[in-house]
């Protein structure tokens, strides 16, 4: 008979660890469920006196394989930044390059795609995209092309990997140009 007891008490652990992996692969399942955000991005030339020294002649952006076009994403039906836009386009320093906002799925511990981001005159190239993992990160590489400089233009790049946080404006700053983004989840 004890030989039966400790087989029933072997199986009952055995049943009882396969319930609790279950219970945790479905519960790990609904907290990985994917999110709707909306991203949106003003882009702005700035006409400010600086002392730095540019010297890139050639795009640095290393472009990632998975590099989705913004035209496949579905536009947001809202701007939430159209009053900072205006108030950029009539200060005579700032010069409005791109504002775009389009809605995007991103799973729980993952990479969104990242989203290419190009301006209609061909000034603004490169790509932005969101990752969700403890934090929500937002991760911007852009190069601003103005115009050419003795035959040769000039390339000035953003490029930033930034902790955000949902439905807060943020402000990335180069001498030349910069973003204000913000992404809400829907």
């Amino acid at each position: 008979m004890p030989l039966l007891n400790d087989r029933n008490a072997r199986m009952a652990k055995l049943m009882a660890y396969g319930l609790a992996m279950l219970l945790s692969f479905f519960s790990s399942q609904i907290c990985a469920e994917p999110h709707d955000y909306q991203i949106e991005l003003i882009v702005f030339a700035q006409n400010m006196p600086n002392t730095e020294v540019f010297e890139q002649t050639e795009s640095q952006i290393e472009w990632p394989a998975d590099l989705t076009e913004l035209s496949a994403y579905k536009k947001a039906d809202t701007l939430s930044l159209a009053d900072a836009y205006a108030a950029l386009s009539k200060d005579p320093v700032y010069t409005p390059v791109m504002h775009a906002a389009w809605l995007q799925t991103v799973a729980e511990g993952a990479s969104g795609s990242p989203v290419h981001i190009q301006s209609a005159e061909g000034v603004l190239n490169g790509f932005v995209h969101i990752q969700r993992g403890q934090t929500l990160q937002l991760i911007v590489d852009l190069e601003y092309t103005p115009a050419q400089i003795n035959n040769e233009a000039l390339v000035y790049r953003l490029n930033e990997n930034r902790r955000i946080k949902l439905n807060e404006v943020h402000y990335l700053d180069h001498p030349k140009f910069g973003v204000v983004a913000k992404v809400s989840q829907l």
